[in-house]
């Protein structure tokens, strides 16, 4: 756990991103949070996703209140449809288990093929909140230093309105 957690910490350090860090119990999905926290940021929720053939796999992250429309996903980028990716195409692409999927996930598997989805609405926030690779903790930052993170490892990236 802590491995994952100093990764991030020492990345956010290295590119000069300020955070805060909230440690709580293990939190596995969006409704899990039966607690109040308070995560210094818009809790976003982190989507892996893709196509029935498994040639495309996007990462497809939104805030935690907003409904997640994969069929206009998937009309934006010109699919015919998308579907949830299992648990071993999770592993294999961005070295990760259910549960601690995030946009920080790029630190654990730097040369993924998947493309990350960015929904516009994170950035109508000042902070959003993302677990770092661990579910046992969650970062908050500024939405733009997404983009910074994932231009570090030159990873595909689509800010979508929908």
């Amino acid at each position: 756990m802590e491995n994952k957690i100093k990764e991030v910490e020492e990345l956010f350090k290295k590119l000069n991103i300020p955070y805060d860090i909230v440690y709580h119990k293990p939190l596995f999905g969006a409704d899990d949070n039966d607690e109040d926290i308070d995560f210094k940021g818009m809790v976003c929720k982190n989507l892996f996703l893709t196509t029935k053939k498994k040639d495309i796999f996007l990462l497809y992250s939104l805030p935690i209140n907003k409904r997640a429309d994969l069929k206009s996903i998937a009309n934006i980028l010109n699919i015919k449809r998308l579907e949830f990716g299992n648990e071993d195409l999770l592993l294999s692409k961005l070295n990760i288990k259910r549960g601690s999927v995030s946009v920080l996930n790029i630190i654990l598997k730097k040369d993924t093929d998947v493309l990350f989805i960015l929904d516009k609405d994170m950035f109508k926030y000042s902070r959003v909140s993302f677990h770092p690779n661990d579910n046992h903790a969650s970062f908050s930052f500024s939405p733009n230093d997404i983009l910074k993170i994932l231009d570090f490892f030159n990873a595909k990236y689509k800010i979508v309105e929908i």
